[in-house]
């Protein structure tokens, strides 16, 4: 089989490896879509061995077809079943060697295969670009909802990259339609407005005016700030958090599911004066799961509008020098099939 190899910075290689052999508890899966992760480009960018070791096959967001199963795998998975994968329960080893599932290698081994475990199966309806969408969607759903938000409240999610679209796609999908994406790239807000989501690019206002137009304000200690219950930050960019920080309103909750790369200078003060609850959140569960393949079986949103360039796999070096440019794009997403 062909299979993408993590070599180091901005190198990514077409080789052959052997098709896994298929252990007793285990199932092999053809591979029809892998997306390409910011962690991912993180890791090829910087060409260090944080979460995939050089020489590794690897990716994690996959979608799939099953076409081999051992003899012991419980009787509800089937072949030619369409599904979804978990990478943190894919392997035996767990979360640590997660980010090398598989996702561009022609097959994938799913070891101790259960559905509703590792393999979440899908409608015939969902698309191949729709269902490769699982995991990010996943993440971005766990942010969202780990703030606890009410159908009637203003909610903003920070960042329209991949997750923060999944985040707002997700609340929208939930009914909770007022949601406001912010960002600096118009093309990725208008990923976020083909949601239904609001925006606001604070290239052109400020954050607080920005939020002020679209949810009203509230005199908070004769300042008047948004009318914000709730914020999402999956930017990671500390100016904004800051921004965030001075216009919070009191109760307001905020999710962190950015990966910051450094401090970021918080005001306790304001946090106790104001009660503002700060809560952290990585990857998600099953419910979570759950949740976002019935909004892909129910196309809930047009999700798929993230995915903006498809490459085949032989061409996983374009695919991974588009991604790191990020211009014009949101999803990159390799096809297996051809």
């Amino acid at each position: 089989m062909k299979v993408g190899i993590y070599h180091g910075q901005n190198d990514v290689k077409i080789e052959e490896r052997e098709i896994p052999s298929v252990g007793a508890k285990d199932v092999l899966i053809k591979t029809l879509r892998g997306g390409i992760c910011g962690t991912d480009i993180n890791i090829v960018k910087a060409g260090n061995e944080m979460g995939i070791r050089f020489g590794a096959e690897f990716g994690h967001e996959l979608f799939g077809e099953v076409v081999e199963l051992g003899k012991d795998v419980p009787s509800a998975i089937s072949k030619g079943m369409r599904v979804g994968i978990n990478p943190i329960t894919a392997k035996r080893a767990g979360r640590r060697f997660s980010l090398e599932c598989g996702a561009f290698s022609q097959y994938v081994l799913i070891e101790d295969a259960e559905l509703n475990y590792n393999l979440y199966e899908m409608n015939d309806s969902v698309t191949p670009e729709e269902a490769v969408l699982m995991e990010p969607m996943s993440v971005g759903f766990h942010g969202a909802f780990s703030i606890e938000p009410k159908k009637d409240e203003n909610i903003v999610v920070l960042g329209a990259g991949p997750i923060g679209l999944s985040a707002a796609a997700g609340l929208i999908g939930e009914g909770i339609t007022n949601v406001c994406v912010v960002d600096i790239d118009d093309f990725r807000l208008n990923k976020a407005k083909e949601l239904g989501a609001r925006t606001v690019n604070t290239k052109n206002e400020s954050l607080a005016e920005g939020l002020i137009n679209h949810f009203g304000e509230e005199n908070v200690y004769g300042i008047n700030v948004p009318n914000v219950h709730g914020f999402v930050d999956a930017a990671g960019a500390p100016p904004l958090f800051e921004q965030v920080m001075q216009i919070v309103k009191p109760q307001a909750r905020i999710a962190i599911i950015a990966v910051y790369k450094n401090e970021v200078p918080v005001s306790l003060a304001q946090i106790m004066s104001k009660e503002v609850k700060i809560i952290g959140a990585s990857g998600y569960t099953h419910d979570n799961i759950t949740r976002v393949i019935d909004h892909l079986n129910q196309k809930k949103t047009n999700i798929s509008t993230m995915v903006t360039q498809v490459y085949p796999l032989d061409k996983i070096q374009e695919a991974f020098d588009k991604a790191i440019e990020a211009k014009d794009t949101v999803k990159v997403v390799v096809d297996l099939t051809k």
